[in-house]
């Protein structure tokens, strides 16, 4: 299948950080006239109006090209849309691309889709392409189907894609056999960390650094944004803005910042050092809606423990392949995490050292914590090596070090998950 002469409906790139009044207008529109009913009912994404559209004006038997922006796959207010695609379409190619290049004049960040599917039919099989660079790699797409083509990576099935993601079918950017190989066991092994069998962890906000501008002051409870947190360790000593005991707890009735809790930046990139950047906010400190912070009251042990697990390789790897510029409280609470007593032994060291860390950098000591992660997700001594080459910002010495003081523990014969 030549993939590159096919006419292709320019979706829209990804939808705007802030809302115009042609924005409002066309979300009013969508919502007043009935017509799209997969389209979210949430923030305006016009690229799911365009897709869900181009469905409905097909014939049965006809064909559609898209490009599209990646959030198609991943985004958790698209999950409606994903699934009436598999369901009333035979979607039979997903090519993904970055704009590194200057494809499209939008940012060098965003990602997009080259997606073809056939109307009349429920999807079975999905060949996939992900993580491209370069256009021209297109050009070696070749005239066979994508069914058939050798050029498509891997292919995946709406049941492997529920598998791993539930009824979200959010399709994580999955490159290689390899990564469909980990992801699958991690999926196995551990349940999502926000579900009942697993930690039935939340995330949320505090206070909205626009919104509640006008209760900021210079002096009170100093109040934390996501450039304050780093891996491990937060910085409230840096807060330039302050906001009185009694007007945080008038805005935040349940006064989150009288404890201690998890935290962790929402804007990423999966191309920095690290996507997920977690810290223990201390008490006495409130945070904007660029931090999210764990809602359940859990004791400190277990909340380095989680720390820790967020700010390793292992877990940042399958941060990754969901998130485009922002890590969403979908995207974390779906994590497959180990639950509570999976291994005590591997649980109290992993949270030792996260507090260790959480007051002074120890290279041992990091070194030690992404081993001990890593032998929890069962990789074998080559997977560890590929999802250690997937962060080229660390320090190449770093990840010889962890690979070569990496030993595979034989598989436990099951999860708690299923017993």
């Amino acid at each position: 299948m030549k993939i590159v002469p096919l006419v292709l409906l320019a979706a829209c790139g990804a939808a705007p950080h802030t809302e115009t009044p042609r924005d409002r207008e066309a979300i009013a529109f969508h919502r007043q006239s009935r017509i799209y009913s997969a389209a979210t009912s949430g923030h305006g994404n016009l690229y799911q109006l365009f897709t869900e559209r181009a469905v409905a004006l097909l014939r049965h038997g006809g064909r559609l090209g898209l490009v599209l922006p990646s959030g198609l796959a991943t985004d958790h207010n698209a999950v409606q849309l994903r699934r009436r695609l598999l369901q009333d379409c035979d979607v039979d190619a997903l090519v993904g691309l970055d704009n590194h290049r200057g494809v499209f004049a939008i940012h060098r960040s965003v990602k997009f889709l080259l997606t073809t599917a056939t109307r009349g039919a429920s999807t079975t099989s999905i060949a996939v392409r992900l993580g491209e660079s370069d256009v021209g790699a297109l050009d070696a797409a070749g005239d066979d189907p994508p069914s058939t083509s050798e050029w498509f990576r891997i292919r995946l099935t709406p049941s492997f894609i529920h598998g791993i993601s539930g009824d979200s079918l959010a399709i994580p950017e999955l490159r290689t056999a390899l990564d469909v190989a980990i992801v699958e066991r991690a999926t196995t092994l551990f349940p999502p960390i926000g579900s009942e069998a697993g930690w039935s962890a939340r995330f949320g906000r505090e206070l909205n650094a626009t919104d509640d501008s006008d209760h900021f002051g210079t002096s009170g409870l100093p109040i934390v944004d996501g450039k304050h947190l780093e891996p491990f360790r937060v910085h409230p000593e840096s807060s330039e803005r302050f906001i009185r005991a009694a007007r945080a707890r008038a805005l935040l009735p349940a006064a989150p910042f009288e404890h201690a809790r998890l935290a962790y930046r929402d804007v990423a990139s999966a191309t920095n050092r690290l996507t997920l950047i977690a810290a223990i906010l201390p008490a006495g400190c409130v945070s904007t809606h660029t931090v999210f912070c764990l809602r359940n009251p859990l004791p400190p042990a277990a909340q380095h423990l989680l720390c820790g697990l967020f700010n390793s390789l292992v877990v940042n790897y399958l941060v990754r392949m969901r998130v485009t510029t922002h890590v969403t409280t979908a995207t974390v609470e779906r994590l497959p995490i180990p639950p509570p007593g999976y291994s005590p032994s591997a649980e109290r060291d992993i949270a030792t050292i996260a507090e260790r860390l959480s007051h002074s950098f120890d290279r041992d000591a990091w070194v030690r914590l992404n081993v001990r992660v890593a032998s929890l997700y069962q990789l074998s001594a080559s997977e560890l090596r590929y999802v250690l080459d997937t962060f080229p910002l660390i320090d190449v010495d770093d990840r010889a070090a962890i690979a070569a003081t990496y030993e595979p523990q034989r598989p436990r014969p099951s999860s708690p998950f299923y017993l």
